[in-house]
């Protein structure tokens, strides 16, 4: 499937690259600027043409086409159309002019306009919906003084644009759940005052863009944190959005086709709260253990002899469409460090955590065997993050060997003395551990 593709930076700027060719240059050649290709000064003289009194390139601001001049091949012809977006003043200031080559020339022209009410372009989009050669256009626009933002599709036949949809918004997501090998627009509207909100799907269908039945959140989502598509069980495509509970909480639903009906499979109950999915921890829904399907998190208290602190590890989960759970793997997650453990199964419902002594300054995350609140817990392994000049030889001082390295920390771990730990090799710990990864649009872990 193709995408859209990001291309042009603001025009008006000079190539500073040359290419070498080894031919002997003069001194005037060398440095005179680079001649632009004649397509570049066409389609800058059309735009100029556009570009009136008051009218000012306005780039997307969220996604990954924020550039004010972007090429996308829109009409599947094979070559790409300039589209330039552009706020105005007035009536519909927000304007894409969309340009073509005349003829397969150099030559471009305006074919088209998109007029739109709003304070500044949100996103857009490129992207196959109906099947056809070319991509649909999707735009987003940010409207004045309201929380909802205005989402249009067009399709352009080479002719004329045509409006597929336009729908108000608070997020949305593209991605097949019907299994057409088509996109779906899935949109999400939420009412904070009333902590509802309700999520649409829009489906190309007999020649169309068609909304199926909504489908509504849990009862008391706030607002939203995170939105990713993927496998829930084995070809079951969804939508899994995880929104924030109270001041300390998640809740995570999960949008599906079941029946070929569009709904929360996650949402059990009178009450419509997804109570499976509600956690007092910041920890999304991923692909743990990469094997195609994303697992939900279900954390788990640890025992401990002092109520100092509670520490907890994460179980996860697939959800089937019976509502039943498909456990994967236990993990321990130090988000403070950025860092988290696979840990083995036989050490589930058997382990506590603790601090351990200092060492240089350091205190580690020691891995125990509990035997109970009676018995001192032993210790089977410990992690330690080690900074400054002299990390790399801490890291493998006094029976510690290197876990990993990243930036300026070293990861370095100590096996204990315990029946447990002697099971345990330096190469199963350096397996075991593995870093946290930024989530780039949330600028969370």
């Amino acid at each position: 499937m193709r995408r859209g593709k990001r291309i042009l930076a603001l025009l008006g700027g000079f190539l500073l690259a040359f290419l070498l060719t080894g031919c002997v240059q003069s001194a005037e050649e060398l440095y005179a600027l680079p001649r632009q290709s004649d397509a570049y000064y066409d389609l800058q003289a059309a735009i100029d043409t556009v570009l009136t009194g008051g009218a000012d390139y306005s780039g997307p601001m969220t996604g990954s086409n924020q550039q004010a001049v972007q090429l996308a091949d829109l009409d599947g012809d094979g070559d790409d159309e300039a589209l330039v977006f552009i706020k105005t003043s007035g009536e519909r200031p927000l304007k894409v002019y969309i340009f073509d080559r005349e003829g397969g020339s150099d030559s471009y022209e305006n074919v088209a306009v998109i007029e739109g009410d709003g304070s500044a372009f949100d996103s857009v989009d490129y992207v196959q919906l109906d099947g056809q050669p070319g991509l649909e256009l999707l735009v987003g626009r940010q409207l004045s003084n309201q929380v909802l933002q205005s989402l249009s599709v067009y399709s352009y036949t080479g002719e004329r644009m045509v409006e597929l949809m336009s729908a108000n918004y608070s997020e949305y997501a593209l991605v097949d759940l019907d299994g057409d090998n088509c996109r779906d627009v899935f949109l999400l509207r939420l009412e904070t005052e009333e902590r509802t909100g309700v999520a649409e799907l829009y489906r190309w269908r007999e020649g169309q863009m068609t909304r199926d039945q909504e489908a509504n959140l849990s009862v008391g989502a706030l607002a939203v944190k995170r939105i990713i598509t993927g496998q829930m069980c084995e070809g079951v495509p969804a939508v899994f959005v995880a929104s924030s509970y109270g001041e300390d909480s998640l809740i995570t639903d999960i949008f599906a086709f079941r029946d070929q009906t569009f709904q929360n499979v996650s949402n059990h109950g009178e009450t419509g709260l997804s109570v499976q999915t509600v956690r007092n921890y910041n920890v999304y829904a991923t692909d743990i253990d990469e094997d195609g399907l994303i697992e939900l998190p279900m954390l788990v208290a640890l025992p401990s002899a002092t109520a100092e602190e509670t520490y907890w590890t994460i179980d996860w989960y697939n959800l089937k469409l019976d509502g039943s759970k498909d456990m994967k793997l236990t993990t321990y997650h130090n988000y403070l460090g950025g860092w988290y453990l696979i840990l083995p199964d036989r050490f589930h419902g058997q382990i506590s955590m603790g601090r351990s002594e200092e060492v240089s300054g350091v205190r580690g995350y020691s891995v125990q065997r509990w035997n109970g609140r009676e018995q001192a817990p032993d210790d089977i392994f410990t992690v330690y993050a080690f900074t400054g000049e002299d990390r790399g030889e801490l890291a493998v001082a006094d029976g510690r060997f290197l876990l990993a390295e990243k930036g300026d920390t070293a990861y370095a771990a100590s096996l204990g003395d315990c029946d447990w730990a002697r099971t345990l090799t330096q190469e199963d710990l350096i397996a075991m551990f593995h870093f946290i990864h930024l989530d780039w649009n949330s600028g969370e872990r």
